[in-house]
């Protein structure tokens, strides 16, 4: 039977809206959803800093912490994360922080219930706004959902999960076959190494070192 997402979540709100001063040698950050990226949250060196004071603030109303879900609401609409670890940032309004009842909706599997194109689409239609489209906090606590019991989703999460890093690992190697192929290149048509005594390439070399390199990266991936 359907129910609204918020029957199965403590709480649902979005990132901070108003004005909030930067404090560039602060331990903290104020990210947006352009941090959301391949479902994870990634900070680089020129994210806003902000002091701690400012973090708690803002915290002290959107209670964020490890295992909230993510979705960006403004911009690119319906991006998603989860919280991994505790966290030493907080987000802009175009973020939405949902906090899941885990008695009854494991993150993991809200993660993956709305990735689905049919949630995706559905939170796309429902968006509003004439210039710039949004996903509304009220109309996300009000999102119809089919959630099956915790024990069926645990079965559901560690399929996916596996099928994920599969496809973690699969894109790790292609990603190391390339710089291979680009290291090749560059051996043989921009810097001609030409390192044995009848001015050939040492092409048995060049292979150990690539080959020994895409171990040690598929080893780690």
């Amino acid at each position: 039977m359907n129910k609204k997402l918020s029957d199965y979540c403590i709480n649902i709100t979005d990132g901070e809206h108003g004005s909030v001063e930067d404090a560039p040698n602060g331990e903290y950050y104020l990210l947006s959803n352009k941090n959301i990226i391949n479902g994870e949250v990634i900070i680089t060196p020129s994210d806003r800093k902000i002091s701690e004071d400012s973090y708690k603030k803002i915290n002290k109303r959107t209670k964020l912490e490890e295992l909230d879900v993510l979705i960006s609401t403004v911009g690119t609409l319906g991006k998603l994360a989860i919280v991994t670890e505790k966290p030493n940032y907080e987000f802009q309004r175009s973020v939405g922080i949902i906090k899941c009842d885990k008695n009854k909706l494991l993150p993991q599997y809200l993660y993956y219930y709305l990735s689905l194109n049919s949630l995706q689409n559905r939170l796309i239609n429902n968006s509003k706004g004439a210039v710039q489209k949004c996903i509304f906090i009220n109309d996300l606590k009000e999102l119809l959902v089919d959630i099956p019991s915790v024990s069926l989703q645990k079965l559901q999460i560690n399929l996916l999960s596996y099928i994920d890093k599969k496809i973690k690992l699969n894109n790790k190697i292609n990603l190391e076959l390339e710089k291979i192929a680009k290291t090749l290149y560059d051996y043989w048509f921009v810097q001609f190494d030409f390192p044995d005594e009848n001015k050939r390439p040492n092409f048995k070399s060049i292979f150990a070192r690539l080959i020994n390199q895409f171990r040690l990266a598929v080893q780690y991936a």
